[in-house]
């Protein structure tokens, strides 16, 4: 049976290169595949791929909205090649710092189990490179083989054969890196995963045109991932099992690269009770599987894992911890109407909440003289908010009640909605159909660009049953462009907490003998004492909606065996 191989390159601004790139490398292997990732070149390269793949039928194409990093753009080619069935995947650069003609050479030293590079540095290599490049890159591979014992000489290169029924045994969610350290992390899990790891010398040559896309930092968060990479190797830190891999669509851009990101605690999402989507659930420690899409970058639990019933789930929502911090949470809110009163030209405002919960924002936003009206899924809030709160809250979802509501408000608002919807974009695309023209969206979501979350990892308080997407400030301003509106501002957004009740939430997270101890101080905390907390992991995006709604798509692919090229809806 004949071998099936994909060879995978990724670019940015390689306009020069691409197009004699590709045309050597279906000279040296016409019998391959070949897929090209492009991070939304300005320079012309994404035109120049389209008219090879008019040339060559074995040519697939994926565009991505903007630079994602060189690490997930490889992880992408890895989770495509498992994907498609594909036996080898060789990888490469686009600049020609690879010679096609070398590939054949990498092929023949590829068997089963064994993962094969092009090499510098064994005896036969040669580099191109020359001063301060030369030592940093020879000193990276000397650390990097003494930290982790790989065995190879070259482990930065990206001239390699990687035989895909290995990557199966790989936690592939820890490769998180979007940078160049990427390639030692794969590295050090293939050895973990116990595949051979061989050496082919190779002559690696300088770029020809353009320039080097190396971040000036590279360098420094390189050595950062190394030494994080190098602890790992304390026993008790190792966890080597392999991602679940799914074939959900990315309910963004609908993409189906997806990757792990956490494998979820205690129970899936589909079996989740009602009471795990209480507002007041942070910290509960139960969160189902978390998958970043490769392509849009959005973090979402997948549509299969998703409650089929999660609108009853939230309808029947009943959460009476949530008013015993009512007046830290008007302080909040009374803090959003002060930063939103300078974006918005009039004192008389229209407003819509949607998911208004117990009315403590509308409250606070009538006694500033607005005219507001929200929704809010849950039966037992809603209740609240008209009986208690004495505000105007429809009991349901928005598409449920658009009769009853104008559409011409001058702003609204969705604090924390964005991660508990379905369909992000029809969500913010409905909250732009009730706007004037050129009216004001305020929306608060979880950051997962921040440090808190990147550090905590799988022990971030917001990771919970009740959230079904997670948000960096690219992938919010993906959505807002998909559903025509454009970013106005992104700021820090700050609660109000009593202290106790943070304290008692974040004892949640750690483990059981620390959490005691940390809930015996806070008994000694005044419960009336409340304070502001921000900690950067929450955000207030401000968007305006555009004159007209483009119902256009910013990724672009072209299928796979396909002469034609076509745009991706926002959902598959």
């Amino acid at each position: 049976m004949a071998i099936k191989t994909l060879i995978f390159t990724t670019c940015y601004n390689e306009r020069d290169n691409i197009g004699p790139l590709l045309d050597q490398i279906f000279l040296a292997e016409p019998s391959a595949d070949v897929l090209v990732l492009d991070d939304s070149s300005p320079d012309g390269t994404w035109d120049v791929i389209r008219e090879r793949q008019q040339r060559y039928p074995q040519l697939s194409a994926v565009r991505r909205p903007g630079k994602r990093g060189i690490g997930s753009a490889h992880k992408y080619a890895l989770l495509y090649a498992m994907r498609e069935g594909y036996d080898v995947l060789v990888t490469m650069d686009a600049d020609f710092s690879h010679d096609p003609k070398s590939i054949p050479d990498l092929l023949a030293q590829h068997e089963k189990g064994v993962f094969v590079t092009g090499s510098r540095y064994c005896p036969g290599g040669r580099s191109d490179y020359t001063g301060l490049r030369n030592i940093i890159s020879r000193l990276g591979n000397f650390a990097a083989r003494a930290l982790l014992n790989l065995g190879i000489r070259e482990v930065t290169t990206y001239f390699r054969v990687i035989d895909v029924a290995t990557l199966s045994r790989l936690p592939l969610r820890y490769l998180q890196s979007e940078g160049y350290s990427y390639g030692v992390q794969l590295v050090y899990y293939l050895r973990e995963a116990g595949v051979k790891l061989r050496e082919v010398p190779i002559h690696f040559i300088d770029r020809g045109h353009g320039v080097s896309k190396i971040p000036k930092l590279q360098v420094m968060t390189s050595a950062v991932d190394l030494l994080m990479l190098s602890a790992k190797r304390l026993k008790f830190w190792r966890d080597v099992t392999p991602d679940v891999p799914v074939g959900d669509a990315c309910i963004s851009c609908g993409d189906r690269v997806l990757a792990m990101k956490h494998a979820g605690r205690s129970r899936r999402t589909v079996t989740a009770p009602p009471v795990a989507y209480r507002c007041t659930s942070v910290g509960s420690r139960s969160y189902p599987p978390v998958y970043t899409c490769l392509a849009c970058g959005l973090d979402q639990v997948p549509r299969s894992l998703v409650p089929t019933n999660l609108e009853q789930l939230y309808a029947e929502v009943m959460d009476e911890g949530y008013l015993k911090n009512a007046a830290a949470r008007r302080r909040s809110f009374a803090r959003c109407i002060e930063r939103m009163q300078n974006r918005l030209p009039k004192t008389q405002v229209s407003l819509l909440e949607i998911g208004a919960y117990c009315g403590l924002f509308m409250e606070e936003a009538t006694l500033h003289g607005w005219q507001c009206v929200g929704i809010e899924p849950s039966r037992w809030a809603a209740s609240y908010a008209r009986n208690t709160t004495k505000v105007n809250v429809h009991t349901g979802f928005l598409s449920e009640n658009r009769s009853k509501l104008e559409a011409n408000y001058d702003a609204v608002v969705a604090w924390d909605v964005l991660e508990h919807v379905r369909h992000p974009v029809d969500f913010v695309r409905e909250c732009g159909e009730m706007l004037t023209p050129g009216g004001l969206l305020f929306i608060s979501t979880l950051d997962t660009g921040n440090w808190l979350p990147r550090v905590l990892g799988r022990r971030w308080p917001w990771l919970m049953d009740m959230h079904i997407q997670y948000f960096d400030i690219r992938s919010v301003k993906d959505v807002l462009r998909r559903a025509g509106f454009e970013l106005v501002a992104a700021e820090p957004y700050t609660h109000y907490v009593r202290p106790r009740y943070m304290i008692e939430a974040g004892a949640r997270i750690l483990p059981s003998w620390m959490a005691a101890s940390l809930l015996h101080f806070a008994a000694l905390v005044p419960d009336r004492l409340i304070v502001p907390f921000a900690a950067g992991d929450i955000k207030m995006y401000v968007a305006r909606k555009q004159p007209m709604l483009v119902e256009a798509s910013t990724l672009y692919r072209v299928d796979h065996h396909s002469s034609s090229i076509k745009g991706l809806p926002a959902h598959a």
